[in-house]
Order: C-alpha cells, then sequence, then structure tokens
C-alpha cells in the first residue's frame, strides 16, 4: 500500500512502523500530483491573508479564519501541514527508500526536490517544524526554523551536486519515467535540476530584506536567476490537469474538486471577491460608471485575472467588511454585483479553468526575484529594467501583448506605464513588490512577500530605507484613480489618490483588539497583524504537546490550566525580524514579536 491521503497516515503518528509495500512508478505520480496540490494550498490561505480577495459576508469566527476573523487557533486541520506531512512527506519517504533500494537515482532526485519545496513552504507558513526526527517517533523534535533553513540550503546544494553525478543522473538502474508517472517534466533530470535552481533563487530571497541583506548576497541571488533564466533547460515547472472528474481538475477551476475526505476546502471563489486594496488600490480599477474610453483599471491585467459582469464596473470591497447595505445600482449589492473570479465566460485566467495548471514556480517570480536584489544591491536603474520585463512576462500569461492593441485598448495599456513604471528615476521598492503582488496572484509567495516586508504601510508605520533612496512605506498605493469621469486619454491629472494597505475589519477581538495591536504614532502596532499559522493542533497536541509547549504555544490562564496562546500567530519568522539597518518604524520603542 501507499498512502494517498492523511487519512491514511494518521495512525502511524509520525512513524515508520505502519507496513508499506508498493513500486516507485505508483508512489512517483502522487508526489508529483501532490507537489501541485500543496502550491495551491498556501495561495489558498494566501490571497485572503495578503488581502487580494474577501467575502462578502462579516464575521469574526468560522471554517474559513484566513477570509474571515483571523482566529486560527480554533481550526486544527490546515491542509498544507498535513499534505506536507502526509500526502508528500510519507510517500516520498518511502519511495525514496525503496529507490535507493533499487539504485532508481533519479526518482530520489525529485522526490528529494519536491520535499524541499515542501519544506521552504511549511517552515514559512508555521515556523518551527518536525524535520530531523520526523518519522522517527510519535512525539518528534521540532526543528528550529532557523535549522530548517540551514538544512535546506544545504540539501539545494547537495542536490545541484547530485544532478551533475553522472553515477545518479545516468545510473542504467535508473527508472523510465514517463509523463504518467511526472506530469511536470517526463523525467527530464535536466530540467529537474533547473529548477532545483530555481528554487535555491527562491530560498535565497529570504535573506532580503531584513536576514542578510549584504551586497554579496544579492549578487548572489542575481546570478542564480540569471543561472536559470540562462538555462536552454529551462522550463517552468507546471502540472496541468486534463479536466474530467475530481482530481483531474484544477484546483482552481469552477469544478472544484475536493482532494481529500478530510478536506473540505475546495477553492472559494465563486464566494469571493477582490479586495478595495487589490482591485482599486493596486490593480486601479476606476470607480463609476464603466466607460469603454478608460475601461475597466488602470493596469489591463484587472479585466483578465477577473471578469466583469456585462457592463458593470469592477466592483471591490473592504476585506471583511461585508456588503451590509451598500447600494450602487439601485439593488443591495450581491456576490453577482462583483466580477467572476473564474472568468467562466471568457477563461481569461489560464489559472481558474478545470484544464488549467499549477506552476510550482514562474518566469516573472524569478524575474521579481532579481529585481529586487538589483535594488537592493543598488543597481536602481537594473532593477527597474528588471521590473518592467516581468510586468511585461505576466502580462503576456493573460494574452496582453502590446503589438496587438490598438485604439482604445492601446491608450489604456500606454497609460498605465506612464503611471505606475514612468521610468528608473524615482522607481522604489514599492513600486517594484506592487507589481510583483499582482503577479503573484494565486501563487503561494504573495503572503511571504508581504511578510518579508512586514505588512510595510502608513497603518502600521513601517517603512523600507533602500540605500540611496528615501524612506517607503511598501504597501501604500500611489497614483489611485479618484472616480472622476473623464476621457482616458486626459485623466492623468485624476490618479491622484492614496490607498493604504490596513488590515481587515472584523477581527477576532480576542485576538486582535488587545492593547498590542495599537500604536502610538502609526494607527496600529508592528505587532497587529498574523505571521505564521499554529500547528496541526489536533494531531500535535495528542502527540506532542511537549514540544509546542516549549516552542510558546501554551498559556497558562486564571484557572491555572495550559491554553493555546494566540500570540504565536503574531510571531515573527526568522526572515521577517526587525533590521533597523533596512527599516524605520514610527513606533519605533515596540519591541517586534
Amino acid at each position: 500500500m501507499f498512502f494517498t491521503s492523511c487519512e491514511d497516515f494518521l495512525d502511524v503518528n509520525y512513524t515508520k512502523d505502519s507496513p508499506i509495500t508498493t513500486s516507485v512508478d505508483q508512489v512517483l505520480p502522487v508526489a508529483t500530483f501532490y507537489a501541485s496540490q500543496i502550491c495551491y494550498d498556501h495561495a489558498e490561505y494566501g490571497v485572503y491573508m495578503c488581502q487580494a480577495l474577501t467575502t462578502t459576508g462579516k464575521s469574526q469566527t468560522g471554517s474559513y479564519p484566513y477570509s474571515q476573523g483571523w482566529e486560527f487557533l480554533g481550526v486544527n486541520r490546515h491542509p498544507m501541514w498535513r499534505r506536507h506531512f502526509y500526502d508528500l512527506g510519507a510517500n516520498i519517504q518511502k519511495m525514496n527508500e525503496i529507490a535507493m533500494e533499487n539504485g532508481q537515482y533519479n526518482a530520489v532526485l525529485i522526490g528529494r526536490t519536491v520535499m524541499l519545496m515542501s519544506t521552504m513552504f511549511t517552515t514559512d507558513a508555521f515556523g518551527d517544524m518536525p524535520r530531523s526526527e520526523v518519522y522517527q517517533s510519535a512525539s518528534p523534535k521540532y526543528d528550529t526554523q532557523e535549522e530548517v533553513y540551514a538544512w535546506m540550503m544545504q540539501e539545494a546544494d547537495d542536490l545541484i551536486k547530485l544532478y551533475n553525478d553522472p553515477a545518479w543522473v545516468d545510473a542504467k538502474t535508473n527508472l523510465l519515467i514517463n509523463e504518467r508517472m511526472d506530469r511536470i517534466y517526463a523525467g527530464d533530470m535536466d530540467k529537474w535540476e533547473v529548477f532545483c535552481k530555481a528554487l535555491r533563487a527562491r530560498l535565497w530571497l529570504r535573506k532580503l530584506p531584513n536576514w542578510d541583506n549584504t551586497p554579496a548576497n544579492c549578487q548572489k541571488i542575481i546570478a542564480m536567476v540569471d543561472d536559470v533564466l540562462n538555462d536552454a533547460n529551462w522550463q517552468e515547472p507546471r502540472y496541468y490537469y486534463p479536466g474530467g472528474v475530481t482530481e483531474s481538475n484544477c484546483p482552481w477551476g469552477p469544478f472544484k474538486p475536493i482532494i481529500n475526505s478530510w478536506e473540505s476546502r475546495a477553492n472559494r471563489l465563486d464566494q469571493s471577491v477582490p479586495t478595495t486594496f487589490f482591485l482599486h488600490g493596486i490593480l486601479g480599477g476606476i470607480d463609476g460608471t464603466y466607460n469603454i474610453t478608460r475601461g475597466y483599471a488602470l493596469d489591463p491585467r484587472a479585466a483578465r485575472i477577473m471578469e466583469p459582469r456585462g457592463t458593470k464596473a469592477l466592483w471591490h470591497l473592504e476585506s471583511n467588511i461585508g456588503v451590509g447595505d451598500i447600494d450602487r445600482d439601485g439593488e443591495a449589492d450581491a456576490i453577482s454585483s462583483f466580477p467572476d473570479l473564474l472568468c467562466q465566460t471568457k477563461e481569461s485566467n489560464p489559472y481558474t479553468r478545470n484544464m488549467g495548471y499549477i506552476p510550482l514556480i514562474t518566469k516573472e517570480e524569478l524575474m521579481f526575484i532579481k529585481a529586487e536584489a538589483q535594488l537592493w544591491a543598488g543597481d536602481r536603474a537594473g532593477a527597474y529594467e528588471t521590473t518592467k520585463a516581468a510586468t511585461l512576462e505576466n502580462m503576456s500569461r493573460y494574452g496582453i501583448n502590446e503589438v496587438n492593441l490598438s485604439g482604445d485598448a492601446l491608450n489604456q495599456y500606454q497609460r498605465f506605464w506612464e503611471i505606475k513604471l514612468p521610468g528608473a528615476a524615482n522607481f522604489n521598492i514599492a513600486d517594484l513588490m506592487q507589481q510583483k503582488y499582482v503577479a503573484m496572484y494565486l501563487q503561494p509567495e504573495q503572503w511571504t512577500d508581504m511578510r518579508r516586508y512586514n505588512y510595510s504601510s502608513s497603518q502600521n508605520g513601517i517603512e523600507y530605507v533602500v540605500p540611496g533612496h528615501l524612506p517607503v512605506a511598501v504597501y501604500d498605493v500611489k497614483n489611485v484613480h479618484n472616480g472622476k469621469v473623464a476621457m482616458f486619454a486626459k485623466d492623468a491629472e485624476n490618479f491622484n489618490l492614496e490607498y493604504v494597505l490596513r488590515r481587515p475589519y472584523n477581527l477576532y477581538e480576542a485576538y486582535w483588539s488587545t492593547p498590542d495591536d495599537y500604536g502610538v504614532n502609526a494607527t496600529l502596532s508592528p505587532n497587529a497583524w498574523v505571521n505564521r499559522l499554529n500547528a496541526d493542533t489536533e494531531t500535535e497536541t495528542k502527540y506532542n504537546k511537549k514540544e509546542l509547549d516549549r516552542m510558546g504555544y501554551y498559556t497558562t490562564n486564571a484557572a491555572g490550566e495550559k491554553i493555546l496562546d494566540y500570540r504565536i500567530l503574531k510571531k515573527r519568522l526568522i526572515w521577517a525580524k526587525k533590521n533597523p539597518n533596512v527599516v524605520q518604524c514610527a513606533d519605533d520603542n515596540i519591541e517586534w514579536m
């Protein structure tokens, strides 16, 4: 047998005692399938946590705290925690053992590469996690995030060496891998090697901007990306879904497959709406009556990322505020008043189709990684050009190419560049990260990026200072349209407002309305945001309460009972800690958690 779901593995309790017999060619398709699923799991949480999407309701608690009140301790089954340890970890652990015994080293390389990616996702969401002793006992040690990162960086280097070792990649005993077993690269080890290098670049980006931001590290990151994108074997790692029934459909598609019996979290795009921050601020959605000469938004991607309903303007909503009594067209707002996030008529979003794909990393993400390193290394002009190229790459993904535009569409396209990315002279980290935010829509890195920059905005008073630049709040959006109806070609003077990232409304008061949440010189404290998720408490409190207690998951209440401590959600990850060399804070006397 082999494990295809969390339930199959749950009673093993992180041990290797359960008898498992299977062949590598049976497990490899499971590993590559779940590699795409864990990307979806993290993006499903992240797209709400970074406040790109919200719902029409408002609630302090509920089954989906990432889109409700941030009350995570009431959730005991985070899908990505179990995806990593059970669906991926258990299967790949056994697959690699069998493959090593049979000299099928190419399968081992694929398995280890997928686990490197999954480990990075897991530690970046949860912090400390079982790794070195996982599957060895019912209560494994939790490695610190520092230990996990040290292992990942060594593992990335080790893997790249093995990909270049003929004894591994050219072994006569290697498995003959076809597309059925590996729907990503069909066993092409040159392509898997380049993907591993791409993961290493994503890994090293965590050094920026807070952790180890040095010119040498910036140059190393730049070289890593160049090594990937200049390699003839580079091919974006996509898991394509053929469509049909259940798991054959992309999890972002309208079929909304439920992948496991324990998991009810099929995508919620049909119940969700774009936030004011994302659509009105970042994408430049223009309020008011739709006008063909102005288009739906400053950013031409807006009407392809989400599909307008008829000729209605693209409407948006503040995070977790609910529609209430909002009335914009004579009828109370409902989900049908907002754009279709599934893009079911025109299928303009490549991710939200039943026969869509999930990329494990995108070309534009790598380009933005390079741009960020260039900017921190002092190359403003280079960072601008790379950001512009990355943005063009993302536009092309949605079918937007200047050579195919004319008339009003061309005017709108040109106005985007004039207002959002006019040139290198005043280009800054906010311009870069806001364009990456758009490109990372429905990708796991969207929330990670926001946490790396500590939700930097006027709300929490956090500003980042790139050498040679003025301090900037990364998620304060400039040049927002004021809503006045005007001809697009003469409209530049109306892009004169600012929209500032703020926390969602109606957050769970017991966690998010405490004195630590409010600043003195800024509206909110630097500690007023969720920075990590809690471990899978249903499993972990049963088997490993001692380790969770050691990590600070518990506090003592007035009755002397140990209860889960909500402050674990506010504790920063190692790559988000305060670095006084690059950040300044309005409330500088507050210790960052």
